[in-house]
Order: C-alpha cells, then sequence, then structure tokens
C-alpha cells in the first residue's frame, strides 16, 4: 500500500495547522468579546480605545497578513450600531462605574442621586455658559455659625464627591453665607466663616472621594455674591450655601 504524504512547509511542521489552531483562538475571543458586550452597557470612546488597543497588540505580535487585514473595523461597528439603536441611554449607569465621565454624564448622574435622596429642595444643578454649579443649601452640611461637616452632610457629599472624582474638569469650592456679621474666637467674620467651610469640603472630597488636589480650589466670598435679598430668613439661607462650580 502507498502511504500518504502530508505536506509540510520543509521544516517538518505541517503547512497550516498553525492557522487553524490560531483562527480558532480568535473565533472564541471574539465570541468572549461578543458575550461581554451583551451582558454590559458600553462607553463608546472607552470601547473602541480598547478596540485600537487590542489591534495594535496583535500588530505587534506578529507581521502575518491575517493580522494586517484584520483591522477591527468590525468590533467598533458594532458599538456605533448599538448606540444607533437606543443604546446611548445605557451610558448614564456605565459611567458611575467607569473612570471618567462627561460633564453631561456627570450632570444626569448628579440628578438622580439628588432626587433618589429626596434632596432637591435642597442640592441644585445650575448649568451656565462656562460652567456647571452643584448648589448646596448649607442646612445639608453645617449648622449654623459651624464650619465642621455634619455626618449627615458627610454622607451626601459622598455620594456626590464619588462623581466629581470622575470629571477631568477645574473645581472651585466657594463658601457663601449671608449678611449677617459673625465675631466669634475663630470666626471673627464672615470671611474666615465661609472660607474655613470650603476648605473642609475640599479636604473632604480629596480624602474620602478621591478628587484630585491639582484640580480642587476652596475660594471663600462671605456675604457679596448673594442669590437672593438678604430681607427675610428664608432669602439668608439661600445664600448660605455652598457651590461647587465646574468649570467646562
Amino acid at each position: 500500500m502507498r502511504r500518504l504524504r502530508k505536506r509540510t512547509d520543509g521544516s517538518g511542521v505541517e503547512a497550516g495547522n498553525w492557522l487553524t489552531t490560531y483562527s480558532d483562538l480568535v473565533t472564541n475571543l471574539l465570541c468572549l468579546f461578543v458575550l461581554l458586550f451583551s451582558f454590559a452597557t458600553v462607553d463608546r470612546a472607552k470601547f473602541e480605545q480598547f478596540a485600537r488597543s487590542m489591534q495594535s497588540s496583535y500588530l505587534e505580535m506578529s507581521k502575518g497578513e491575517i493580522y494586517t487585514k484584520n483591522n477591527g473595523q468590525s468590533l467598533v461597528s458594532l458599538i456605533a450600531d448599538y448606540n444607533a439603536v437606543g443604546g446611548q441611554d445605557s451610558v448614564t449607569s456605565n459611567a458611575s462605574v467607569g473612570e471618567d465621565m462627561t460633564l453631561e454624564e456627570f450632570k444626569i448622574n448628579v440628578d438622580k442621586a439628588i432626587s433618589d435622596l429626596g434632596l432637591d429642595e435642597y442640592i441644585s444643578v445650575i448649568e451656565e455658559t462656562t460652567e456647571v454649579t452643584l448648589r448646596f443649601n448649607s442646612l445639608i452640611l453645617f449648622d449654623s455659625g459651624k464650619a465642621d461637616i455634619k455626618s449627615s452632610g458627610e454622607e451626601v457629599l459622598k455620594k456626590l464627591g464619588d462623581f466629581l472624582a470622575k470629571l477631568d474638569n477645574e473645581i472651585l469650592i466657594q463658601g457663601h453665607t449671608d449678611s449677617l456679621p459673625i465675631n466669634t474666637p475663630q470666626f471673627p467674620s464672615n470671611w474666615e466663616l465661609s472660607t474655613k467651610r470650603a476648605t473642609n469640603v475640599v479636604k473632604f472630597l480629596i480624602a474620602n472621594c478621591g478628587v484630585d488636589p491639582a484640580k480642587v480650589t476652596p475660594t471663600g466670598n462671605a456675604e457679596f455674591r448673594p442669590v437672593a435679598p438678604n430681607d427675610t430668613e428664608a432669602n439668608r439661607q439661600k445664600n448660605r450655601r455652598i457651590d461647587i462650580v465646574i468649570i467646562k
């Protein structure tokens, strides 16, 4: 009987066997990523960056033709198709666990958190041309005439501060008071009180929320930037506040 000979590439290794094995591996990896994608919401920018990173890694591993022909286009297109049919709404939930967050995602997540906490009357998000302000009524954070953050205020600040830590924007923490004078050994005037409150908020955000100290600055404004006339107690309470100003 004549034995059949298997073709080799001259080195004793069966030609094409490595390619078959590699193709199976790539197919399995693709299935894995598609499966993971089906269970998760995906930030498009992050996923595209990941896809490009994977592509670059494979290109560095080999100069084979199969790598250069597979440029990852279909993987990125999958994300585009997903967002086109409504997946964009899922960005909000994903942003809360991702490393970075856009300012638009920040507003959506913070608005929801404030509503969930039942604090719509005391905390508001105000958008202007060059900045977004997260405004805290001082009742949430401080006792009257004090600058130490209340324990209940720390819980609220922690929840919202976690979102601040995901921003790449410059952040100003502004302390404000009403026009009633204060004169204590610790706070000779409203300047000291407003500045100390802002500073304590900054220190808390850095220590407990991971906010980058290079991106956050405390300022005290005393009574000189009111949002309402200081003619009633209700209006004066509006002026006693902490403004977290995020520069666009």
